[in-house]
Parts: structure tokens; sequence; C-alpha cells
């Protein structure tokens, strides 16, 4: 789980939500953390995060995230 401050949330008037996913996205393209951990972060599920994936062009397939030799997805 991500706990933001109040104080930033406040100042940057955006939604904690809307800052959580915007955090998960940039360490996701980063190739930080998973598809499945930034869902986590962003605190939706895993189908919805590839969704707004695909709505800002951004590829799912990255380092962490891959589909191995037999068709699995691996996250």
């Amino acid at each position: 789980m991500l706990l933001l401050d109040d104080e930033l949330v406040k100042i940057l008037e955006i939604p904690e939500s809307d800052l959580k996913l915007e955090i998960a996205i940039l360490l996701f393209q980063k190739d930080k953390i998973s598809s499945g951990k930034a869902a986590e972060i962003a605190g939706i599920p895993v189908l919805e995060f590839w969704k707004e994936l695909s709505k800002r062009n951004i590829d799912l397939i990255s380092g962490s995230t891959y589909i191995d030799d037999y068709g699995n997805l691996t996250l």
C-alpha cells in the first residue's frame, strides 16, 4: 500500500487515487515494478491497470512483464 501525505495531495490538487495511478505508471514505465505491483499500488485490478496503459499507448510488455516461451504471461 502506498500512503501519501495529505499536504502533498492538497498542494497538487490531484485526487489521491489519480496520484497513486500516476506514480504506479511511472514506476512501471521505468521497469522498477511489475504491472501486478503497479496495479496494487494504484489500488485497482490488474486488468484495469492494463486498460489504463492501453489508453495511454504504453506497452504492457517490459522487462518485468513478459510472455514466456509457452505463452504464459508473467507479471
